[in-house]
């Protein structure tokens, strides 16, 4: 009887171990099928901010052009037009101080200012 019982308690905890195998099984085919979609949306993501880097490194490739072009024209617009107005006033002035010492009489006194 007791052999029996004990056949019983070891027969019922194998279908019960067999039940949860079985539970445990399809829990795994669940998790798997999850995970391979998990995956082929972070590659998909991967895959766009890829993109998007690329498309942000041409940006910048092409602001750091346009920066260089800038300080190019910046140099060469200082070079055309700065220097040629400093030319002119300095000879303005000078002029002026020539034309003022030309004006001034044998007498007057020298004007500690202009000289």
């Amino acid at each position: 009887v007791a052999a029996l019982g004990v056949i019983a308690v070891a027969v019922a905890l194998i279908m019960t171990l067999r039940r949860t195998t079985d539970e445990l099984g399809e829990v795994l085919a669940t998790l798997r099928t999850d995970i391979a979609r998990t995956l082929e949306r972070l590659e998909g993501q991967a895959d766009a901010i890829d993109t998007e880097l690329s498309r942000v490194d041409g940006l910048v490739e092409s602001a750091e052009r346009i920066s260089a072009r800038a300080d190019t024209l910046s140099r060469v617009t200082y070079g055309a037009v700065a220097r040629p107005v400093i030319r002119t006033a300095a000879v303005v002035k000078g002029t002026t101080r020539a034309a003022r010492l030309l004006r001034r009489s044998p007498g007057d006194p020298v004007d500690e200012q202009a000289g």
